[in-house]
């Protein structure tokens, strides 16, 4: 069987299995087959809002349970760096509490911001959306994450907080 043009593949995906194994195993769940970026992300949310995993990781709507009972939901979502292919929607369901969006460029963690239900539909108003359902949903684009960004002072009066956000330290 020919196979040289396919052992470069093998290769880089051995290097990848390895390092894959190697954060897994860092992130106290070294049997999981999930995406590593999505275990990543629930943990990190879980210690920055003092929380707690959920028992089940297959737990529907939600993936913690903070400090005060909360259900909060973690997504996450990777791009380039430049322009995003990729955008996000945020949909809240009756069962969780917040919903908390981890945000990659580049496999690079750039943000992680935290959404309230309640304040959704401001949100949507405040960057001029013009999607169906604002009242329990948005629909992100690169152009919402760098308003977010920069204006966080005006969002966090609408329940939005920045549970994260890269500085020059942290590169």
């Amino acid at each position: 069987m020919e196979r040289a043009g396919a052992d470069p593949l093998l290769e880089a995906f051995e290097k990848y299995r390895l390092a894959r194994l190697t954060l897994l195993n860092e992130l106290n769940c070294p049997h999981s087959n999930r995406d590593p970026l999505a275990e990543f992300s629930e943990r990190l949310v879980a210690e920055l809002v003092n929380g707690h995993l959920t028992e089940s990781r297959v737990q529907p709507d939600y993936d913690i349970i903070g400090p005060a009972g909360e259900k909060i939901q973690v997504k996450y979502l990777a791009n380039p760096g430049n322009k995003w292919i990729n955008e996000h929607k945020i949909k809240f369901s009756p069962n969780m509490d917040c919903y908390a969006l981890v945000f990659f460029e580049n496999l690079q963690l750039v943000a992680i911001l935290m959404f309230s239900p309640t304040g959704i539909e401001a949100v949507c108003r405040t960057l001029k959306k013009r999607h169906g359902n604002q009242h329990n949903s948005l629909q992100l684009t690169q152009r919402n994450f760098r308003q977010l960004l920069s204006d966080t002072e005006n969002f966090q009066k609408h329940g939005v907080r920045v549970l994260y956000r890269q500085t020059a330290t942290n590169l």
